[in-house]
């Protein structure tokens, strides 16, 4: 039963390691016996070849396997980023006033993270549609201090984001930004001045 567990043990290796008994196998069993000879290994075929040709096999298995895993895994992400930044376009062409102050703020404090109240019902819509993220502190952890939270918009919502989407014209005029700040939600108007 040990030796089992050990055979699935192997699979957790890094595939750099299989690449390298591959590499070694197949060096040892296909390589011409002159050079074999000259480095002092030409006998080790006929000792132990069955052995070579089974690790070299099963080395060029996990290898081929853990390619193949690693490019199904990297098509899925991308098929997912793709999903997630047409969900995120088609949500933030949605956006109410009120989740559109919300997002001018990253843009009014030039900030990437805020100190938000969460019980706000604007930022709690904003962190279901996860336009917003909560931000990691510690080991995957996050620290919120009584009602508020540090915040911050979605990366990949971000990369979507332009200055219609919250309101602003391409490129805002200053009484755009004048009346961006007299529309500033109430939580902002007392923390961010």
């Amino acid at each position: 039963m040990e030796n089992i567990k050990a055979l699935f043990d192997l699979s957790k290796l890094p595939t750099k390691f299989f690449l390298l008994f591959s590499l070694v196998t197949s060096f040892l069993l296909f390589a011409d016996e002159t050079v074999l000879k000259n480095i002092h290994l030409d006998k080790i075929n006929n000792d132990y070849g069955q052995w070579i040709g089974l690790i070299f096999l099963l080395s060029t298995g996990l290898f081929i396997i853990n390619i193949i895993i690693w490019i199904f895994k990297y098509l899925n992400l991308s098929l997912r980023n793709i999903r997630l930044k047409r969900k995120f376009e088609k949500s933030l062409k949605k956006l109410d006033l009120k989740e559109q102050a919300v997002l001018r703020e990253f843009l009014l404090n030039q900030q990437t993270a805020l100190n938000v109240p969460i019980d706000d019902a604007v930022i709690s819509g904003l962190l279901q549609k996860e336009i917003l993220t909560i931000n990691n502190q510690f080991n995957g952890s996050f620290i919120i201090d009584g009602t508020r939270a540090s915040l911050s918009i979605n990366s990949i919502a971000e990369k979507t984001l332009n200055m219609e989407d919250v309101g602003f014209s391409e490129k805002p005029t200053e009484e755009e930004i004048r009346k961006a700040y007299e529309r500033r939600p109430a939580w902002a108007k007392n923390s961010y001045n």
